[in-house]
């Protein structure tokens, strides 16, 4: 298994329409289609790569909580490999299946609490969590205290961003990458 390329960033916001305006209309970098999660938020894309995922957030945010929320990889390989080595290095997991793109998230977080998201093309896989030692629970739910903000539930939301997100579409299904993305 291997990682082959940073995926996205993913963002909390409570200001949804700005930050999702900010995104398409500075930076250029267009709206675009988004799995039907059940909350609200934006893809915004740099080519045919989601880069920036914006998630809607339930209320502001404290100075002292991450709004970083995650960045991801995409990986190779199996989830299944993943898992033995996350079990066999006492590093606890969480699993996510997003059957609408074909895609299982594997989501860990490093010694500082940073949460890394590790995607895989889907397969059979273990989507039971692993929570490992009482370090390694400590070490989770450290990364866990950094997020407290919960999200905003679609059907609460007012934003005009997360309203319009259906017309634009799923992202077609994901597949293994066959080779590593190398800048020319």
């Amino acid at each position: 298994m291997a990682m082959f390329w940073l995926d996205h960033v993913n963002i909390r916001t409570a200001n949804l329409d700005a930050m999702s305006a900010f995104y398409e209309d500075i930076l250029g970098l267009p709206r675009g289609e988004r799995p039907s999660f059940g909350m609200g938020g934006a893809w915004h894309y740099c080519g045919k790569q989601a880069v920036v995922h914006l998630v809607e957030a339930a209320k502001k945010f404290k100075t002292e909580e991450a709004q970083i929320e995650h960045f991801a990889f995409r990986s190779n390989g199996t989830v299944k490999a993943f898992q033995k080595k996350m079990r066999e290095t006492d590093t606890p997991y969480k699993v996510q299946p997003l059957t609408e793109i074909n895609m299982i998230q594997v989501n860990v977080y490093d010694p500082d609490g940073n949460k890394i998201e590790v995607q895989f093309a889907a397969s059979k896989a273990d989507t039971e969590a692993f929570e490992g030692s009482a370090a390694a629970r400590r070490r989770m739910r450290k990364g866990e205290a950094l997020n407290l903000t919960k999200l905003k539930p679609l059907v609460k939301s007012k934003s005009k961003v997360a309203q319009t997100n259906k017309a634009l579409g799923v992202p077609k299904p994901i597949k293994s990458p066959k080779k590593r993305f190398v800048p020319t």
